[in-house]
């Protein structure tokens, strides 16, 4: 296209145009337009002088378009016809990312908590697409702060002040063993000291729950420097499964809801608990859509916590 041409059209006399090849009056045009008809009769001079040619055929009584007008009326209305459904197509695109939450969080909220909540907000908010990404603690920020994922739910890596955390809920450490074990029938409270001297599988150093156990104090030397180390939830689970060993996991991570033949016993003396969060980055907004979706979870964590037995999840989210 000659560059002095796409400079000075406009999609006014464009439409200008395609309303007096329809109606064939300048005056029911100039109505339809919302215009004075002199406003109109100059849009259309400049366009027929931008164009080249004469478009429309003027009498008195009438106003008919010239062969060269009836040549580029299609095209004229194709113009208009695209431009609209590209509007409508960009804004389509962004109802549709708007409405899409993509939520970074560990695997045991990506199990035990997130398909339920996912299900009850889907009735309030039926136009809302939820997609889960789960990852380690580092992942997680990680993924929230290049702009992969809206938020988080994790327990806090780093502490990086680039990062808003806030409190959601917290699930205790307890014992992992088989169904077998004496220490899975054993009567009354079970202390971190009825592990003395007992195999232990430890999570890598480079986790969340390995960070737990290092931090807390009292911990038999069994559990602070285990026989076994693993980098998964499931390596510890095949190992412990197998008789090799006892481990002890956050509440929601515990895998006796899946695997029959271990059970989750509560440890004291010291209490351990895993803080969870939902994570932001800081001074950057969410969507309407994200914080919708971070509001029912903070109203439902109550809800959610009592799903667990004896206070193994508790919240701390502020519902008021």
């Amino acid at each position: 296209m000659d560059t002095k041409i796409a400079r000075n059209l406009s999609l006014k006399q464009i439409r200008a145009f395609v309303c007096v090849a329809k109606h064939g009056s300048f005056s029911q045009a100039a109505q339809e337009l919302a215009i004075s008809q002199p406003a109109l009769t100059l849009s259309i001079q400049q366009f027929e002088e931008i164009v080249g040619v004469a478009l429309l055929h003027r009498t008195t009584r009438s106003v008919s378009l010239t062969r060269q007008g009836r040549e580029f009326l299609p095209n004229a209305e194709k113009i208009l016809n695209d431009i609209q459904a590209a509007i409508f197509s960009v804004r389509a695109s962004a109802e549709r990312q708007e409405n899409r939450i993509k939520v970074a969080l560990l695997p045991s909220i990506a199990i035990r908590i997130l398909p339920e909540a996912m299900r009850c907000y889907a009735e309030v908010s039926p136009e809302t697409s939820i997609h889960m990404q789960d990852d380690n603690g580092r992942g997680i920020e990680t993924q929230i702060l290049n702009g992969t994922a809206d938020f988080g739910i994790s327990n806090k890596w780093s502490g990086t002040d680039d990062l808003d955390y806030t409190p959601f809920m917290r699930d205790r450490l307890g014992l992992i063993c088989r169904g077998d074990h004496p220490l899975a029938h054993r009567q009354g409270r079970l202390n971190w000291s009825s592990l003395h001297d007992l195999p232990f599988v430890g999570m890598a150093a480079d986790t969340g729950i390995s960070r737990l156990t290092g931090n807390a104090a009292g911990l038999p030397l069994s559990v602070t420097e285990p026989a076994y180390r693993v980098l998964t939830i499931a390596a510890l689970v095949g190992i412990v499964e197998h008789g090799e060993a006892v481990s002890a996991l956050p509440a929601l991570a515990a895998p006796d809801y899946l695997n029959p033949s271990l059970v989750f016993r509560e440890l004291s003396e010291p209490l351990i608990y895993r803080d969870l969060y939902l994570i932001t980055v800081k001074n950057r907004g969410v969507s309407k859509a994200t914080a919708g979706f971070m509001q029912f979870l903070c109203a439902q964590s109550h809800r959610i916590c009592a799903m667990f037995p004896n206070d193994t999840v508790e919240c701390t989210a502020k519902t008021d």
